[in-house]
């Protein structure tokens, strides 16, 4: 068996997460890349983003963050909104149907991600966490 090597590792685990998850999403016409960006701008107090800040935090290009935004958005999920701080920029916000979804598909991500780390005690969920985020150089 080839030696396993760290950053396969992490893209098999994403994969994984997206497998195991698209089911559950699917039942709320989501998918898990879908999701991520609704599960961040739940996270935002006022309920909203720069499309920049959604690449940065998700290291994704451009076009792929738009096509998100744009299903999204059919979706009645966000919608894009004038920033009042850049006349020339735009900010993607929730919907009051992503409001009104929001305990719900929080909830939801939380039963998939114990799905997922269930093999691990919650001292190695800890380390794991600890691990990524310094790899990532943000622990």
């Amino acid at each position: 068996m080839p030696q396993e090597k760290i950053a396969i590792l992490i893209k098999k685990a994403a994969l994984e997460f997206e497998k195991l998850s698209n089911p559950y999403f699917s039942e709320y016409d989501l998918t898990a890349a879908q999701y991520k960006i609704l599960k961040y701008l739940y996270a935002m107090p006022s309920g909203m983003a720069r499309v920049t800040d959604l690449e940065k935090y998700y290291s994704m290009t451009h076009p792929t963050t738009l096509g998100l935004l744009e299903y999204l958005k059919e979706k009645d999920f966000v919608m894009r909104i004038e920033n009042p701080n850049d006349g020339r920029g735009k900010l993607v916000a929730l919907t009051v149907k992503a409001n009104e979804m929001r305990d719900t598909l929080l909830s939801l991500g939380e039963v998939i991600e114990d799905k997922l780390t269930e093999s691990l005690t919650k001292r190695e969920k800890e380390q794991l966490i600890t691990l990524l985020l310094k790899l990532l150089n943000r622990g």
